[in-house]
């Protein structure tokens, strides 16, 4: 069989007429099967060409040397001088076996500056530091700078390149308005000029290894945007490494269907690419992100579907393609987001659910229609709609036009009650102890809001970002990077975990001191103290007797609403220090752990230490009426008032979604959840005797896969603790 390679102008294959051909002679294509193992290995074994630069060590003497040489000098200017040594010294390395060249020795660089720079805004704000350790270590709440959630905008990444940025950076230079405009543009000039200057020392090193897959490539984006797949996907890895070397996380790589497509179809009308093709540069192109992580941490989001501005929906070939890939690559990494409208076609859910039915389940679902309502209420244009990313896990963000900072605060709901229960004085009946515990809510969230400000304020000098900048239009327009609040909608998210937690504590809490009256405050507050020691018919009682989050039923679900919306209202009517506000997330990804080793025991009848209500789930098999009834607690909340996310997960034993019809079957609770208000869902398909086996026998399991809270993993990575918390999940549906 004859193979043809991706050609464009700058293709280095011609035929004896200096005519573009096909490649008659190399077999280029079908290869991905038997490379597959040494690409998910190749940041373990990386290989470096000894003679292209320098060793992370000399990098790391020469970037402190260049610090201390211009300490005096713009933060912004500093961190793009840091980037561009990197970029042009730093070691590189090219595998002639793979579609796509990116291996650059320069990490532990730039993070140890960037710490000692956050050391430094520590140090000089000592009063502030102090409350933030004290509320971190109590496990009450978090305040700092998140710089682990962004996007950039794609579409200019894609539509202009880094040489195009460049340029853009270079004129925008000439009319700077103001001292700080000046240093912005010249800071975005110089990082795009060294990541042209580096895609080209790719190229050369390509050459000289015969990497002939990569060479073309290269050599064109580093001279002008990307023209054919192959070069846009090349580029977006480049570019997603380049910013995490910079510092900051790049936790959403877009909407992959609508970016790519037109460079998708262009290839095929030319005949450059099939189908096929197409489909083995993609497994290429996401075994990257695996290989970065092995899969054990948070996964790479790519978004698919939903609705353009104007309402119709936005899926095309490449939304099918994509989730055929994902289903064959049978891997942890990248995880996909799924935006649901009523217009989404059926087939395009059905392979979506297919994915899920069979056990591939790094899919959230996403639902337009409350994301849209949602962006309204926060001052959004409706038609922003069309840039909906989920950042990070699910925290709904406009690409190119917003930062949502998405953890800048973590709060713990459920220690709230904890501090309720350590006043001596008993309530006089339910609306005060309620009232009580919304008041210790708003007194200690206006605390680590006010914190959080104080970090934002020192951004500036702790974290310029220069590269995510250059791809801002409204950056560009303000003349002003997005650590000073240069993005048109500059966000800081509030994570708030265990509203299950809290809502069943609040309901023990009313049923046992007021209406059963089996216990006094007194001696509530002593039992807790004790952690249950000697009350243990108590809270057997209160743990399997007494209604729970989760169950449709009308006390704890309207206790959680109540929860919900006072955080809400406190929370996303707050100024942030960066010309925003915050943004209420009812979501705690694996902080209910977390969170739960470092509260006390609660009213619920949860022992000290143990987790606690995870995301807009029940606790830990309370959830005993079934999915539809989890489904009914969790939509009776407004969603639309958590600009951050919130995420229902559910588990669901495999017969339930065995044979032909186990895709509808998980369609239709998507549809059904979000028709009543839900915003995002996922899933784990799971039984416990597969469970135990797989501790048992890690080896012969190494397949399934668990759905954490926002991501993937292998069972086998778990630790026991997390393994045995998926356990007795999965046992409890088993019944």
């Amino acid at each position: 069989m004859l193979f043809s390679t991706i050609l464009t102008d700058d293709s280095l294959w011609y035929n004896k007429n200096n005519e573009r051909t096909v490649i008659m002679e190399m077999n280029l294509w079908n290869t991905f099967g038997a490379v597959r193992p040494k690409l998910e290995r190749q940041y373990l074994e990386p290989e470096f060409a000894p003679d292209t630069g320098e060793p992370p060590e000399e990098l790391k003497r020469m970037a402190e040397a260049l610090v201390r040489e211009h300490s005096g000098e713009p933060r912004i200017r500093l961190r793009a001088m840091l980037l561009e040594l990197l970029l042009t010294r730093g070691r590189i390395g090219v595998d002639p076996a793979d579609w796509f060249a990116d291996h650059l020795d320069a990490d532990g660089v730039m993070v140890p500056i960037r710490e000692h720079w956050r050391d430094e805004a520590r140090r000089a704000m000592p009063e502030v530091a102090a409350r933030c350790a004290a509320n971190s270590e109590q496990g009450l709440s978090l305040s700092q700078l998140d710089l682990s959630h962004t996007s950039p905008d794609w579409r200019n990444v894609l539509k202009l390149g880094p040489a195009g940025i460049r340029d853009r950076a270079e004129k925008a230079l000439e009319t700077a308005e103001d001292g700080e405009a000046r240093e912005f543009f010249a800071a975005v000039a110089r990082v795009y000029g060294a990541m042209c200057r580096y895609i080209v020392r790719l190229a050369d090193e390509a050459d000289r290894r015969g990497a002939v897959r990569v060479t073309g490539a290269l050599r064109a984006i580093a001279e002008r945007p990307p023209e054919t797949l192959q070069q846009a996907l090349q580029l977006a890895l480049l570019y997603h490494h380049t910013q995490e070397l910079e510092g900051e996380l790049v936790r959403s790589m877009g909407c992959f269907d609508r970016l790519f497509i037109g460079f998708y179809r262009r290839d095929l009308a030319a005949g450059r690419l099939n189908r096929e093709q197409a489909k083995e540069l993609l497994k290429f192109y996401w075994t990257k992100f695996f290989a970065q992580t092995q899969g054990k941490l948070w996964g790479k989001n790519f978004c698919f579907g939903g609705m353009d501005g104007d309402g119709s929906d936005a899926c095309n070939e490449l939304t099918e393609l994509g989730f055929e890939v994902y289903r064959e690559l049978r891997t942890v990494d990248p995880k996909l987001s799924l935006r649901v409208h009523g217009g989404l076609p059926e087939k395009v859910l059905l392979q979506a659910t297919e994915c899920v039915c069979r056990g591939r389940t790094a899919v959230v679902f996403a639902n337009d229609e409350i994301a849209k309502e949602m962006f309204v209420r926060r001052g959004k244009l409706p038609e922003e709609i069309a840039d909906f990313i989920p950042v990070g896990c699910y925290e709904p963000c406009v690409m190119g036009k917003e930062l949502c900072c998405s953890m800048s605060t973590l709060f713990n709901l459920a220690k709230a009650v904890e501090l309720l229960m350590e006043n001596p004085a008993p309530p006089r009946d339910f609306g005060e102890l309620l009232g009580r515990y919304l008041g210790v809510v708003r007194e200690k969230l206006d605390d680590a809001l006010e914190l959080t400000r104080r970090w934002e304020l020192r951004w500036p000098e702790i974290n310029p970002s220069p590269l995510l900048s250059g791809t801002m239009d409204s950056c560009f327009e303000k003349g002003r990077d997005v650590s000073a609040a240069g993005t048109k909608y500059s966000s800081s998210g509030v994570m708030c975990a265990g509203l299950g937690s809290a809502a069943d504590s609040l309901t023990a809490l009313r049923i046992l001191l007021f209406e059963e009256r089996r216990c006094t405050w007194e001696e509530l507050r002593a039992t807790l103290k004790a952690d249950w020691e000697g009350r243990e018919p108590l809270r057997l009682y209160v743990s399997g007797r007494l209604p729970k989050w989760g169950n449709n039923l009308p006390e704890p679900d309207a206790l959680a609403r109540k929860i919900a919306d006072a955080v809400a209202e406190r929370i996303n009517r707050a100024p942030n220090a960066r010309g925003g506000f915050f943004q209420t997330g009812m979501w705690s990804i694996d902080w209910a752990q977390r969170y739960g080793g470092m509260t006390g025991a609660t009213p619920d009848g949860r022992r000290a230490g143990e987790p606690l209500s995870k995301n807009l789930g029940a606790a830990i098999a309370k959830d005993r009426r079934g999915v539809a009834a989890l489904l009914h607690s969790a939509a009776k909340l407004d969603q639309a008032e958590f600009p951050d996310g919130a995420v229902l997960d559910v588990m669901l034993h495999p017969s339930m979604v065995k044979g032909k019809e186990g895709p509808k079957v998980v369609a239709d609770l998507v549809r059904t959840y979000f028709e009543a208000g839900g915003l995002f869902i996922q899933f784990n398909i799971l039984d416990v005797d597969t469970l135990r086996r797989a501790r048992r026998e890690p080896e012969k399991y190494s397949s399934v896969q668990i759905r954490v809270c926002g991501w993937n993993v292998r069972f086998i990575d778990l630790d026991p603790a997390a393994q045995e918390l998926f356990i007795q999940e999965a046992e409890s549906k088993s019944c």
